[in-house]
C-alpha cells in the first residue's frame, strides 16, 4: 500500500513549526547578548565609580539587577570583563585608524587623532588609566586562583607604528628613535591624568599634543 502523501496543511504545519522555534531561537539569543551588554554596560559604571580594583562581581551584578550566580554564564573573572571591554575599545580604534589611513591626511593629523580618541576614551572611562600607567595587570582569579595577566590597551603601540610611518614618509624627524617618542606620549597621559591645573583631561591632552607634534615634525 502506498504511503500517504504530505498534505499542504501538514507541509504548512512544519513550516509554521520550524519558523516558531528558530524564532524562540532567535529571542533567547536576544536575551543572552542583551544579558552579557547590561553586565558589560554596569560593569563600566562600576568601574568608572570605584576602580577596577576596588569593584567585586558582586558590585557588577548588582547594578546589572541579576542574580551572582548569572555572571558565570557569560564571563569566568572581572578581568575577563576588562579583556571585553579592551576589545571594544580597540575595535573603535581600528575603525577610527582604518577611516584615516584611506583618506591619507598625513601622519601628524592622524596621530593627533587618534590620541585625542584615546582621551576621549580614557576620560570617559577613568579604570583605564592604570592600565596605561603599568603597561599590563596581573591579577588573580579568585575561581581558579591562578594569576591572570592582563594585556595592555593597544593604543601606545598604534602610537609608535604611526610614528615610524611617519618617519619612514620624512614627515617626522629621524635624529630621535620612535620608541622615545612614543614613551613621551605615554608620559603625557601620566602627566594630564596627575595634573592640578584647572582644564579637562581633554584639554591637558590636546595642548601637550600640540607642543609634542611641533617637536617631533621635520623642520623645513
Amino acid at each position: 500500500m502506498a504511503g500517504h502523501p504530505i498534505t499542504s496543511d501538514r507541509t504548512d504545519i512544519m513550516a509554521n513549526n520550524e519558523e516558531n522555534n528558530e524564532e524562540r531561537l532567535g529571542r533567547r539569543e536576544l536575551k543572552k547578548i542583551k544579558a552579557r551588554n547590561d553586565i558589560l554596560n554596569a560593569a563600566v559604571e562600576q568601574f568608572s565609580k570605584k576602580g577596577f580594583q576596588s569593584t567585586s562581581i558582586a558590585d557588577i551584578m548588582n547594578a546589572a539587577d541579576m542574580g551572582l550566580g548569572t555572571f558565570y554564564n557569560y564571563f569566568n573573572s572581572k578581568e575577563d570583563i576588562l579583556i571585553n571591554l579592551l576589545n571594544r575599545f580597540a575595535g573603535v580604534m581600528s575603525e577610527e585608524l582604518h577611516s584615516l589611513m584611506i583618506n591619507q591626511p598625513g601622519y601628524g593629523v592622524i596621530l593627533r587623532e587618534m590620541v585625542m580618541l584615546t582621551a576621549k576614551l580614557v576620560s570617559e572611562n577613568r579604570y583605564l588609566l592604570p592600565l596605561l600607567f603599568t603597561g599590563a595587570m596581573s591579577q588573580s582569579n579568585p575561581r581558579g586562583g591562578h594569576r591572570v595577566d592582563m594585556p595592555a590597551p593597544e593604543f601606545m603601540g598604534r602610537f609608535l607604528e604611526l610614528l615610524k610611518a611617519g618617519q619612514a614618509s620624512g614627515e617626522f624627524r629621524d635624529d630621535i628613535s620612535p620608541e622615545i617618542m612614543a614613551e613621551m606620549f605615554h608620559s603625557m597621559f601620566q602627566a594630564a591624568a596627575f595634573s592640578h591645573i584647572p582644564v579637562s583631561f581633554e584639554r591637558n591632552i590636546e595642548m601637550k599634543l600640540t607642543l609634542l607634534l611641533a617637536g617631533i615634525g621635520r623642520k623645513e
